[in-house]
C-alpha cells in the first residue's frame, strides 16, 4: 500500500510540475517607449472635460474655441450646457442664444455620440 501511495505522489508531483518546466524562459522586459500625451485642446478636448464632469475646465476650453472660431455653434451650445449644469443661468442663456443665432437648426445629437 505504501508503495502505491509513493507512486501516486510521484505521478502527482510530476503532473503538477510539467506546466512549470514547459514554460518558455522569461524574456527580458522591454523598455516602454516614452510617449507624451497630447494636450486636450480644441473641441474634442473640451468635450472630454465636459463628459468627465469638469464643467469649469470645459467652459474655459469652449470659450477659447469660440474666440478662435466665432461661428462654431457647437462650442457655444456646449458652453451653454456646461453653464446650465453649473446653474449659471444667465451665461447659459447667452451661450444658447449665440448658438442658435449662428445656426437656427443646430442639432446637438451627433456630438453626444462622438467619443
Amino acid at each position: 500500500m505504501l508503495e502505491r501511495f509513493g507512486t501516486f505522489t510521484a505521478i502527482l508531483i510530476l503532473a503538477l510540475s510539467i506546466p512549470v518546466f514547459a514554460q518558455e524562459p522569461a524574456q527580458q522586459p522591454q523598455p516602454l517607449a516614452e510617449t507624451k500625451a497630447a494636450p486636450s485642446t480644441g473641441f474634442d478636448g473640451a468635450m472630454k472635460h465636459y463628459r468627465q464632469g469638469h464643467y469649469s475646465r470645459a467652459i474655459e476650453e469652449f470659450q477659447k474655441l469660440t474666440e478662435a472660431e466665432p461661428q462654431n455653434a457647437a462650442a457655444y451650445y456646449f458652453t451653454g450646457y456646461a453653464h446650465y449644469v453649473m446653474r449659471h443661468h444667465p451665461e447659459a442663456l447667452a451661450a444658447f442664444k449665440k448658438c442658435f443665432e449662428i445656426d437656427p437648426k443646430f442639432d446637438p445629437r451627433p456630438y453626444w455620440q462622438r467619443r
